[in-house]
């Protein structure tokens, strides 16, 4: 499940779905819907993270660390892209006792009235919109062939950037609508397996 969806049903309520359909329609960016909805949060970040870790709704797909370990022995670089919150993606991998691995997230500032949000693309300057796609594309100047592994609606916008593409979910639904080759995964364990039969990888 969407974590961030987890702590705003907690902490904010019913009223920032709404903001949910004018985002999901196109009439505005992610970061103009982060801003919103996380500014009428007033818990803290304890009570947040302990929300995340405690919660069985929230689980990381099976293979994760087995795919890092399998990218790690081939020399492959692992980059996550999230519009999640850096927060709660470092506590999820810090209790499967992962680090070191570059995440690239909505910075987050905890204050008294609420949670301030910002994406800050690789030039430094804030982003209301095109956050992953920004930083797919910087890795294409520094070199890198990317392949993409993604199950969100807005997962679309990097993946036409990539050489290769495993979708599961609302991604999945999306490549198929556009006819964009992609490789369907369940878990961590498939990507590898695809990995593993790709010829030029």
């Amino acid at each position: 499940e969407d974590v961030s969806f987890l702590l705003l049903d907690t902490y904010v309520g019913g009223v920032w779905r709404e903001y949910l359909k004018e985002y999901s329609s196109g009439k505005i960016p992610v970061g103009t819907f982060n801003k919103r909805v996380f500014g009428m949060m007033k818990a803290s970040r304890q009570a947040m993270t302990e929300l995340v870790l405690g919660s069985d709704r929230v689980r990381i797909r099976p293979g994760f660390r087995e795919l890092l370990d399998y990218c790690a022995r081939k020399g492959y670089k692992i980059v996550i892209v999230s519009h999640g919150l850096t927060f709660y993606i470092e506590a999820l991998l810090e209790r499967i006792g992962i680090s070191g691995v570059d995440i690239y997230a909505a910075e987050n500032r905890f204050y008294p009235g609420g949670l301030a949000v910002s994406y800050i693309g690789p030039d430094g300057q804030e982003l209301e919109d095109g956050f992953k796609v920004a930083y797919t594309d910087l890795l294409r100047r520094q070199g890198y062939e990317v392949i993409y592994v993604g199950n969100g609606s807005s997962d679309i916008y990097p993946s036409r950037r990539a050489r290769y593409v495993f979708a599961t979910e609302q991604l999945l639904e999306r490549c198929r609508r556009e006819k964009l080759d992609c490789l369907p995964f369940n878990d961590f364990f498939d990507v590898i397996r695809g990995l593993e039969a790709l010829p030029d990888v």
